[in-house]
């Protein structure tokens, strides 16, 4: 058994990332959202492959023991965030790494993982968790860090113990029980049949990163949650892969989270235009709505109420549940 201590939002962009290099070097500067990153007060903009650390203490691990890490994702854009902000909050050590899908900003970082494994200097191995069509991508992707005698050149590759999932059956790792939550994100263009990508509940807090529909068997299975964290790509107009707003808010509405974060922005989202508009969502439903931003940490610790942190705005935020 184990308890959820805190989230760590590692990255809360979509797979291209926030700023777009063609925003930075359009001569005509029509993106204000882009350009707010080069300031201090656009930081918030700044947005990595969407990516989580959930940090959590296991019930039978001695007093003082470190908190143990699990790493949602490791996109294209991992290795930059996790020098930026794992340092921050004390994350060495990963306990587990869980991949939601095949695509590019899902798992195109698992070379870096090597930084943990090379001689030993964190930890020995790595175990990755995934689903059997995604274990599929890794292995032509990176069929080196499958079979380390692929591998060429002189260099060590990371090590990694796999763990494929059964997308129907809970897994536990290091006490934390995870159970896979099946979605759409867009579909087959030779079949016309649905992508799956796999969210997870744990410890009451339900995460879906990337999808355009949420089967009624997984809402159920997600309903009253005490945290959601779901995917928001655009504020307009349905996209084939991809939540836009009005249909995250209907997803929040529906599980009525204590306090659901928004994922997966595109670069024309300002964040803190839409962290304003969705106040107003407080005000007359009392959906406790608002976007992620990279480095935002959550402690859960607490009964009753969510805090609120980052590195660079350490003044906590208290939400009363």
């Amino acid at each position: 058994m184990a308890t959820v201590v805190e989230i760590i939002f590692l990255g809360t962009g979509t797979s291209s990332s926030v700023p777009t290099i063609a925003c930075l070097t359009n001569r005509k500067k029509k993106c204000r959202v882009c350009l707010s990153t080069q300031t201090p007060e656009g930081i918030k903009n700044n947005r990595r492959n969407t990516s989580l650390v959930v940090r959590f203490r296991k019930h039978n691990d001695p007093v003082g023991f470190r908190l143990r890490n699990v790493l949602i994702d490791c996109g294209k854009t991992f290795y930059t965030s996790a020098v930026n902000i794992l340092p921050r909050y004390g994350v060495r050590e990963l306990d587990g790494v869980i991949i939601t899908h095949g695509h590019a900003d899902a798992c195109y970082g698992m070379d870096d993982l090597r930084g943990w494994t090379l001689g030993g200097i964190v930890q020995r191995h790595i175990n990755v968790y995934l689903a059997p069509e995604t274990m599929e991508v890794v292995a032509r992707t990176f069929p080196f860090l499958v079979d380390s005698s692929l591998a060429t050149g002189g260099g060590e590759v990371a090590d990694f113990k796999y763990h494929v999932f059964d997308p129907k059956k809970k897994f536990t790792i290091e006490g934390l029980d995870f159970t896979p939550l099946a979605v759409h994100h867009g579909i087959y263009m030779t079949t016309r049949e649905p992508y799956i990508c796999y969210g997870f509940k744990f410890d009451n807090i339900s995460y879906i990163s990337d999808t355009n529909y949420i089967p009624q068997d997984t809402m159920e299975t997600i309903k009253q949650s005490r945290v959601f964290v779901v995917d928001c790509l655009r504020l307009t107009i349905p996209h084939a892969s991809h939540f836009s707003l009005d249909q995250s808010n209907d997803a929040a509405r529906e599980v009525k989270a204590a306090k659901t974060y928004y994922v997966g922005f595109a670069h024309r989202v300002d964040h803190y235009a839409l962290e304003e508009s969705l106040k107003e969502l407080e005000i007359s439903e009392n959906l406790k709505v608002a976007p992620a931003y990279d480095g935002l940490r959550v402690s859960l610790e607490n009964e009753g109420e969510l805090i609120e942190s980052s590195y660079f705005e350490p003044t906590p935020i208290v939400i009363k549940e």
